[in-house]
């Protein structure tokens, strides 16, 4: 509905799509007052000074919002070229503020999922190292019963040779002697002679003996430490924190979405394709919602046919006019005519 003042102006305001435009203005205002209070509250430390803080620049985007419809309205409404430049540079800023504003919101919307996911691949990575250090200490275990096992090996091979060769020395020779003593008398006896390589090699199956108890010692120990390592549970959280990760994944949209733009699985998005995604799938729709209400705003406003005056001539008019006349007087005096003729041929009757 346009006044009279806007049709005199040489437009018309379509009322209906005006309030359409304020209205959906209103709903961007609140969900962007909304996020912001949001995002206040959860970064603002429940500190009212920095909540406030935080809260002074959304309220004046808020302003500059509602400005919007008014300066899209201009654009068709102003005459002057250089006024209309201006409310297009303000129609455009006033875009730049929504676009911030709602691509805050759409990623307000997909946060949750995305703390989730994460939350548990972090989780995951835990999981991963602690399974990996269990399979390094096992590994290592495993390495020190094979060194213990070898030492046990090679304290054996040398009690053997040891024991071998001790085995293999010649018994000793005794050979009959006899002398006669100081005070006179003959004596008889048998002198052994050992073999110089005996004691050495005596000593030498004494250390082998020991090496191998000792070498025997260790290796029990170090199975018995083995056989307390286990991959076990391990294993079973890794297993758990996997599901638990593919599961959240499978529940974030946003993978699902770049997995399919990205020909991916959802659980082999990377992090800077999920990013990559986000300018697009939250940027764009956050220009779009900028400037919807906008364009109704410029709809809303025709511009009226400019009807160019025509000047007539003194005689124009008894032109076009005489025949319109000249035909209406006929009809009348047809009219009269007849109905005058009707009423003197009409017959007359008395009554007695």
């Amino acid at each position: 509905m346009s006044t009279r003042r806007d049709l005199e102006r040489g437009y018309a305001v379509d009322l209906k799509r005006v309030v359409l435009a304020y209205v959906a203005e209103t709903v961007i205002v609140i969900a962007s007052l909304i996020g912001a209070y949001l995002f206040a509250e959860q970064y603002g430390h429940h500190d009212p000074a920095t909540m406030l803080m935080m809260m002074l620049a959304p309220a004046a985007y808020a302003v500059v919002e509602f400005c919007r419809v008014p300066l899209a309205i201009s654009i068709r409404t102003q005459t002057s070229l250089l006024l209309r430049l201006f409310a297009v540079l303000g129609v455009l800023g006033a875009g730049c503020v929504t676009i911030k504003s709602m691509s805050q919101l759409g990623e307000i919307m997909f946060r949750p999922r995305l703390y989730d996911v994460v939350h548990a691949r972090e989780r995951l990575d835990d999981a991963r190292a602690a399974a990996a250090s269990m399979q390094q200490t096992i590994s290592e275990a495993d390495d020190v019963v094979a060194q213990r096992r070898a030492e046990l090996r090679n304290a054996e091979q040398q009690l053997g040779v040891s024991t071998e060769k001790l085995g293999n020395l010649p018994e000793q020779k005794c050979l009959p002697i006899s002398g006669i003593s100081k005070d006179g008398r003959a004596w008889r006896s048998m002198k052994c002679s050992a073999d110089q390589r005996i004691a050495p090699l005596v000593r030498s199956v004494a250390n082998a003996t020991t090496d191998r108890v000792a070498a025997s010692d260790r290796l029990d120990r170090a199975g018995s430490e083995r056989d307390t390592l286990s991959r076990a549970s391990t294993d079973m959280a890794l297993r758990t924190e996997q599901l638990a990760y593919r599961e959240a994944v499978m529940n974030s949209q946003l993978h699902s979405f770049a997995a399919m733009v990205f020909g991916k699985q959802p659980t082999e998005v990377t992090d800077g394709e999920i990013h990559q995604f986000l300018r697009f799938f939250i940027f764009i729709p956050a220009i779009g919602s900028a400037f919807a209400a906008t364009l109704i705003a410029l709809m809303a406003v025709q511009r009226l046919p400019v009807v160019p005056p025509v000047d007539l001539v003194d005689d124009a008019g008894a032109y076009i006019l005489e025949p319109f006349a000249g035909a209406v007087v006929r009809q009348a005096v047809e009219a009269a005519t007849k109905a005058a003729r009707e009423s003197v041929e009409r017959p007359i009757f008395t009554h007695a």
